[in-house]
């Protein structure tokens, strides 16, 4: 997957607490962007997270709004629903791809991306979102050659 820095909202942000991404995207006058099926958001742990006692697992959100700070008139256009940590934390380890979906109809200016805590805090973890043009499968998510016929 090849990112472009002018694309990422999040680049390997640290996500210990409810937190927005540290950048927004201007999607003001980009007519058709969400037509396009090869324009997806993403959203990909960096770094394990690893819950201060209290924390059950993170919701991670691509939201809208009408300014750059992502704090005025803010919409969610896509959720996870609430991801647990799972044992050992196993569903929230770096390398995991929480979010790969083609980009939503934007109706507002920026497009960002806001993390969601339960019940507690993180002492470590961090993200990278953004959007991408096309994304790869993971090797270990690819169709093994001997059950297709190869």
């Amino acid at each position: 997957m090849n990112t472009d820095k002018e694309l990422l909202c999040s680049e390997k942000q640290a996500i210990t607490a409810d937190a927005v991404s540290t950048d927004a995207i201007l999607m003001k006058g980009l007519l058709g962007a969400d037509r396009s099926r090869n324009l997806r958001a993403f959203c990909q742990i960096e770094a394990d997270f690893t819950p201060d006692g209290a924390a059950t697992g993170i919701t991670f959100e691509i939201i809208q709004a009408d300014n750059a700070a992502l704090t005025t008139n803010v919409q969610s256009l896509y959720s996870t629903g609430a991801i647990a940590n799972g044992a050992s934390n196993v569903n929230l380890k770096a390398g995991k791809r929480v979010i790969d979906t083609p980009l939503p109809k934007v109706t507002k200016d920026y497009l960002g991306y806001r993390y969601t805590t339960a019940a507690g805090d993180y002492t470590t973890g961090a993200v990278t979102a953004g959007l991408v043009v096309g994304t790869d499968t993971a090797l270990a998510e690819r169709p093994l050659g001997e059950t297709h016929g190869w």
